[in-house]
């Protein structure tokens, strides 16, 4: 028996807790990055109504830090440090929103598919915020 007055044996372990990505971050990268890098291209090749060359330049920075962040949550790797992924959620959220309106603004002759392209981009829009978020919350968990 037992001694009541006595502390119990724990065995817990003192090792923080360490991230380990899951499969289905890879695959949004892999399915996401080659799709982005597509964009940028023809957004610089076949720029003819389209924005201001400036506005590309933002838009490839941009979009460049958010596959940075997402490369970082689907393999692990710490890049850059907590706080600049806390003040990079803002900029990508005006800067979707900005994009979201450009893309609204043009879509509105096409009737039925508005719709459909405005979930569509919503939801990706969405996607890459929770990207930043999750990334910058888990990453002091990487090893």
């Amino acid at each position: 028996m037992q001694n009541p007055y006595q502390a119990p044996e724990s065995e817990l372990d003192n090792t923080p807790p360490t991230y380990s990505p899951h499969v289905s971050w890879k695959i949004v990268f892999f399915v996401l990055f080659p799709l982005e890098l597509y964009s940028q291209y023809t957004a610089f090749t076949d720029n003819t109504s389209g924005p201001p060359f400036w506005w590309l330049v933002i838009s490839l920075i941009v979009s460049s830090l958010f596959y940075l962040v997402l490369f970082g949550l689907a393999f692990a790797k710490r890049i850059g440090f907590e706080q600049l992924w806390i003040f990079f959620i803002p900029v990508l959220v005006l800067i979707d929103i900005f994009e979201f309106s450009l893309l609204a603004s043009n879509l509105y002759q096409f009737g039925w598919a508005v719709g459909l392209a405005m979930a569509a981009s919503a939801s990706i829009i969405l996607l890459s915020w929770y990207v930043v978020y999750k990334y910058q919350t888990v990453m002091k968990y990487f090893g």
